[in-house]
């Protein structure tokens, strides 16, 4: 199957459309441009701290999607987002995922049981074996951190989505317990005839 990732991030300080969330989206769908079409399955809603949502989505066979988001400025920094199948395996998230995070913890926490084991070993197989262990986890540590760091930062700005035979996608959205504005977010998926490749 193959894969992509093409999410649009957009950032609108919106006084007057703060609380009428379905204009908010309406504006951002004259932007799709030919060959991409508005998807019906695109959707808005409005956030507050604490608040989570989720949109299920259908991708058809034979075609390619594309899924923009758009957020509030207001509470944009406090916004997290991914995509999963049906069965929690991720396909894009912005922010730093609740996943991800357990993930580093559960990491760390290992690390430092090896490291204690290695302490009441001496020598031998089992002590080298532990070493190349330590040395393994502490990379993948320092990737897992530095992948977060992108999240939070860097965020990939783009997800497109070609499915090899028609599934659903699950579109997790929440904004942290820390926000202290309220705004709309929106999903706007487009989508278009794929592209053929080969004889």
């Amino acid at each position: 199957m193959k894969n992509y990732i093409l999410i649009i991030f957009f950032v609108f300080p919106f006084t007057v459309l703060a609380q009428n969330c379905t204009e908010f989206l309406g504006i951002q769908k004259t932007g799709i441009k030919y060959p991409w079409k508005y998807d019906a399955q695109s959707k808005s809603g409005y956030f507050v701290a604490g608040k989570s949502s989720q949109l299920n989505i259908v991708c058809s066979e034979g075609k390619d999607y594309k899924v923009s988001f758009l957020s509030s400025s207001a509470i944009l920094k406090y916004t997290n987002i991914s995509i999963t199948d049906e069965s929690g395996k991720e396909y894009y998230s912005l922010g730093v995922s609740e996943n991800k995070k357990k993930e580093l913890e559960q990491k760390k926490k290992l690390l430092i049981d090896l490291q204690n084991q290695k302490i009441k070993i001496k020598t031998g197989k089992k002590k080298i074996e532990i070493d190349a262990n330590i040395n393994n986890l502490k990379v993948e540590i320092e990737k897992s951190q530095q992948d977060a760091e992108n999240a939070q930062y860097h965020p990939q700005t783009f997800f497109e989505f070609t499915p090899a035979e028609t599934m659903n996608l699950v579109i997790h959205i929440s904004v942290n317990e820390e926000a202290t504005g309220k705004g709309c977010i929106g999903a706007l998926v487009s989508n278009k005839k794929a592209e053929k490749s080969g004889f």
